[in-house]
């Protein structure tokens, strides 16, 4: 397997598989930005299905996120505990929006919140991330007003993001922003090409930072998703979708 042309082993992380195919189980990817890192193409699959495992329709939002000019982050290299209270933070926020919504007597569709995040380095050197949120379709129509006082779900996003890095919730607005057609809505059953092809960014290798001992990556846990560098084995790369025809 690590002979092909099309999968090989990570030099600096022998878990991680460069990938330089063109397709994923069907799937095209943004091949100009490959090659990229299998383990990351399968964790975003499994994030995908785990979520409509939940939901029978589900709303994706891509969400990019930056960080303060004076916001040291060598002194936190590992990203995943300021995600972490990012996720936690905007969980919070939405268990308070449906006890509120449940106290004036209105109906509530619960959520559960799946994600995957990709973090990158650009000229500076300083990281900023990209993010995609899941949420029951029926839960959030939209992303509401762009106003970080409104109440609306981009709301509860930039605010969840100032409560990560422990700054004022108004200092955050910008540093949460959206990218155009930044919504994809999907049913179960459905195929989500176009939101894999957008998603699949995330996986390219290039912009990343390896051997720092810190992340550059991660997903909510699902009931199919493993070890985060759990390397592919011969089996489930013919079974995910290892095309080296295409």
């Amino acid at each position: 397997m690590t002979d092909t042309q099309f999968l090989h082993r990570h030099p600096l992380d022998s878990n991680l598989m460069i990938y330089n195919g063109h397709y994923y189980s069907g799937m095209p990817l943004i091949w100009q930005q490959g090659p990229f890192i299998y383990n990351y193409l399968q964790r975003i699959d499994e994030t995908i299905q785990g979520a409509l495992q939940d939901h029978a329709s589900i709303m994706a939002v891509r969400v990019d996120l930056r960080l303060p000019y004076q916001f040291n982050w060598q002194s936190q290299p590992d990203v995943r505990p300021v995600f972490s209270k990012f996720i936690a933070s905007l969980k919070a926020k939405i268990k308070a929006r449906q006890a509120q919504t449940l106290r004036e007597g209105k109906r509530f569709h619960p959520t559960n919140l799946h994600f995957a995040w990709t973090r990158e380095f650009g000229q500076s050197g300083k990281p900023h991330y990209h993010c995609v949120l899941f949420f029951n379709k029926q839960t959030f129509r939209g992303l509401g007003k762009f106003n970080p006082h409104s109440g609306s779900l981009y709301s509860m996003i930039s605010s969840a993001w100032a409560s990560a890095l422990g700054i004022e919730p108004h200092l955050a607005d910008g540093l949460a922003s959206i990218p155009r057609n930044a919504i994809y809505r999907i049913t179960r059953g459905e195929r989500y090409n176009d939101l894999f092809y957008r998603l699949s960014y995330f996986a390219k290798l290039a912009s990343k930072l390896f051997g720092s001992g810190s992340h550059n990556f991660g997903t909510s846990r699902t009931p199919m998703s493993g070890h985060p560098n759990q390397p592919p084995t011969t089996a489930n790369v013919a079974t995910l979708g290892y095309h080296p025809t295409l």
